[in-house]
Formats: structure tokens, sequence, C-alpha cells
């Protein structure tokens, strides 16, 4: 059984090792716990019992630790640029044993079910041989993990995030994989990604891989989406094509709200 106490208790254990007045720290801690909760409204919406909540939940909890060693060792949330995250993450949970002391005798079915989905939390595509419970287990993650991902990056500054200048996000122009992933209306690849303001296209398109309409209802209940959208470049081309990506993430939330 999962004491949701234990786990905040040996969460804030944890990171007290590292430097809560770093900016970068600091919001991936607060991206913890608002993940966490994200996972438990999406379980709760999709109607799961109280023990499965418990295992959204905790997944959200756990999902980014090794985001912490990443900053230590590389001082990057790039991963790109130093190591997968998810895989440090399950790495650190898993086979270093620090899982044992978020969660005591947990089921060994449960312990490869949270395994998984940590692994898989940020790839691009899912793989086809998951079971619908680890689809779903994977589904709630990603799609609570997006959704806050959205409100980090209005919240803290994006030269904090990406280690490019405020400058550069506003001069460069949208890579064309970039810019034709998105107007496909499907999640940027981000081996695509080579500009500043690529990672911006990514995050809002983000809103095209959520799955559950619980997760749209909750960006849009937020707002934060909206306020990635009104992002200015001075950039001429970069200006008139998030005149099109602004207009086709518009049909699209218009179409979901219908189905």
């Amino acid at each position: 059984m999962i004491s949701r106490e234990k786990v905040r208790r040996h969460f804030v254990e944890y990171v007290s090792a590292y430097n809560a007045a770093d900016v970068k720290v600091k919001l991936k801690i607060d991206h913890t716990w608002r993940t966490a909760s994200l996972c438990d409204r999406l379980a709760v919406s999709l109607g799961l019992p109280d023990e499965d909540r418990d295992l959204a939940w905790l997944s959200g909890m756990l999902h980014d630790i090794g985001r912490f060693e990443q900053l230590r060792r590389y001082n990057t949330f790039v991963d790109r640029l130093s190591v997968n995250h998810a895989m440090l993450s399950a790495d650190i949970l898993f086979e270093d044993g620090e899982f044992t002391r978020f969660v005591e005798n947990c089921p060994p079915e449960d312990s490869r079910l949270l395994e998984k989905v940590i692994r898989l939390h940020n790839v691009f595509l899912l793989p086809d041989d998951l079971n619908d419970r680890e689809r779903t287990f994977c589904q709630i993650l990603r799609d609570a993990d997006k959704i806050d991902i959205m409100r980090v990056n209005c919240e803290t500054p994006r030269s904090e995030i990406y280690n490019r200048s405020e400058e550069e996000f506003r001069t460069s122009a949208i890579s064309e994989e970039v810019f034709a992933d998105i107007m496909q209306r499907k999640n940027v690849n981000r081996a695509h990604s080579q500009t500043a303001v690529d990672f911006l296209i990514g995050h809002i398109a983000f809103v095209f891989g959520l799955v559950y309409p619980e997760s749209l209802r909750i960006v849009q209940e937020q707002g934060y989406l909206d306020q990635i959208l009104a992002f200015e470049s001075t950039n001429s081309q970069t200006a008139v094509r998030l005149d099109e990506i602004r207009k086709a993430v518009r049909e699209y939330l218009a179409a979901r709200s219908k189905s």
C-alpha cells in the first residue's frame, strides 16, 4: 500500500541535497508536485479505483527524480546535451534502490509497471506492445507532464530552462521539420528542434498529443497554452508561421470539444 505522506516526506528529503535557491532546481520541485496532482485528477476522471489513483499519483512524484542529478552533473535540462532524464530517473529508482525508500513492500507487478511508465514518459511515441494497463498509466503521466510543462514555460524564464537568451527566442526561425510536424497536428519530434523558438513550438504542439478529454479541459481552464501562443517574434517568417499555428490549434481544440 502506498503512503502518500511517506512519499512526500522522502521526496522533500531527497531534494534537500540540491540547492532549492537555484531556479532550475525549484522549477523541477514545483513541477513534480503539480504533475503528481494532475495525474491524480486524470485518474479520477477515468474512474480508476483508489489503489490505481495512488499509483498514478506516485508516477508523477517519481518521474523526474533524475532531473536533479542531470542538472548537478551537466547544468542543463536538454537531454541530447547530457543524458536521457527518464532513463536516469528509472535507474536511480529501480537500479540504485531509491524506490524502496519511497515505497516499502511494493508488489512486483506495480514496481515493474512504474518503472516502465517512468522510462517511457518522454519518448516520442509509445511502443505498440504495451498492454492496456501499461498504456493507461503511461498516457496519464505523459498528459500530466505535458500540461504542467506548459505552465513551467509561462512561469519560469525560458533562458533559465534552455540556456538560450530571450533574444534568441525572439529572433530565431522555426525549423522546417518542426513546422511540418506541428502543422500535421502532432507532437514535434525533439530531434527536429534546432533553434531556440523550436523549443517553444514543441511545447505548443503538446496539445496535439494529449489523450484524455480531461487533459484538454485542464489546458483550457489554466490558460497557459494561450499565453505561449501569444508569443511575439521579431522574425518575419516566424511571425507568419505563428499565425498559422494559432489557427491550427484553435481548429483542433474546437474539433476535439465536439467529439
